[in-house]
């Protein structure tokens, strides 16, 4: 039962009982008190009135005596009966707030029937529902900081051993003749254009990530813009060994940077390429509210389970072989994070085959 209902029952007996005791004890008294006068002998009428005062004081006495009894018994019962409610709903509250206290964010009050306390209870299971999730969420986030300075401690220190070899090398006049020199000169140079490259990148993400990278969108016909594109981009993997095909249906408008949708492509590209797949199939479709666009290549794919993670900084589906290949490993984490800016999202499954596909969706700009 409620506090509420509980007080107004509460009301009704607080007037009720103390009544019903007052009439019924009113009533034992008179009768008693004619019973003690029946019983008596007077000799005159001024003892009988006398008596008679006698009997009516200690009637009224004792019933106000019952009357006040009746109030205090009633009182205390009625009040234990509506504090035991709130004594034992604070109670609840005040164990689930200790359980937080002690770390326990799972910690949840029962919620069973409606009561001054169950917009209570919700909040606290709300917050507590609320604060675990910070907490997880906090807790993610130091684990992808960690993750990500392992990173770049990783991808930094690769170039930077192999200049300081080759850079030693020639110091120690390992290099003797000037092709040699040379050969060593031009690793120096890749190398340090690596870590420029890889430089740009974590600018670039990090930027991206804090919401303050300058886009300009602009209305776009991604079959047109994608078409120029690749004219650029197609002899140049080619000569790495991946072909890019594209086919469009429709013209697909949307709302982009073109310089977003370059990096975006090129990263796919980088991506596919970096993994050994030698063929890039990039494909448009105009659907009813977004346009998508979808990159599939023939690569050894992804494992199910690493599916989600492929868009985090540095994640690396198979440590073993990744050691084996170069590369920041913030290209698709670029993507994802300009694909979003963009307003759109971006969903990683592996192909039916094999290799790995990925398809952008971006709101589709009407006109």
């Amino acid at each position: 039962m409620s506090v509420k209902k509980r007080l107004f029952w509460s009301h009704i007996l607080m007037f009720a009982l103390p009544m019903a005791v007052y009439l019924l004890v009113s009533l034992l008294a008179d009768r008693i008190s004619w019973l003690w006068l029946l019983q008596q002998r007077f000799t005159s009428m001024a003892d009988l009135e006398h008596a008679m005062r006698r009997a009516e004081t200690v009637s009224r006495w004792v019933t106000l005596g019952g009357l006040a009894a009746t109030l205090v018994i009633v009182n205390q019962f009625l009040a234990r009966g509506v504090l035991k409610k709130i004594e034992g709903s604070l109670q609840e509250v005040s164990a689930g707030l200790r359980q937080l206290r002690e770390g326990n964010l799972r910690a949840r009050l029962t919620e069973n029937g409606e009561d001054e306390f169950s917009a209570l209870r919700a909040d606290f299971n709300a917050t507590a529902a609320q604060l675990e999730q910070l907490v997880a969420q906090e807790n993610q986030s130091e684990q992808n900081r960690r993750e990500l300075l392992a990173g770049i401690s990783h991808d930094l220190r690769s170039p930077l051993t192999a200049i300081r070899a080759y850079t030693e090398g020639l110091l120690d006049g390992v290099a003797r003749d000037e092709d040699s020199r040379k050969q060593y000169l031009t690793i120096i140079r890749d190398k340090a254009r690596d870590l420029q490259g890889l430089v740009n990148k974590l600018f670039l993400f990090s930027r991206m990530d804090l919401g303050e990278n300058e886009d300009h969108p602009e209305p776009v016909a991604l079959r047109e813009e994608l078409s120029l594109l690749l004219e650029v981009l197609e002899p140049e993997y080619a000569s790495k060994g991946l072909t890019l095909t594209f086919a469009a249906e429709g013209e697909g408008r949307v709302l982009a940077d073109p310089d977003t949708l370059h990096r975006i492509v090129t990263n796919i590209a980088e991506n596919s390429w970096k993994y050994g797949a030698n063929s890039l199939q990039i494909s448009l479709r105009e659907e009813a509210s977004f346009v998508s666009l979808t990159f599939a290549d023939n690569g050894p794919g992804v494992p199910q389970e690493a599916l989600p993670h492929i868009f985090d900084a540095f994640y690396r589906a198979d440590k073993a072989r990744n050691e084996k290949i170069s590369g920041s490993g913030l290209g698709l984490a670029i993507v994802s994070r300009a694909v979003r800016n963009m307003k759109g999202r971006i969903i990683a499954r592996n192909g039916a085959d094999r290799g790995l596909m990925l398809e952008i969706q971006l709101p589709r700009l009407e006109g």
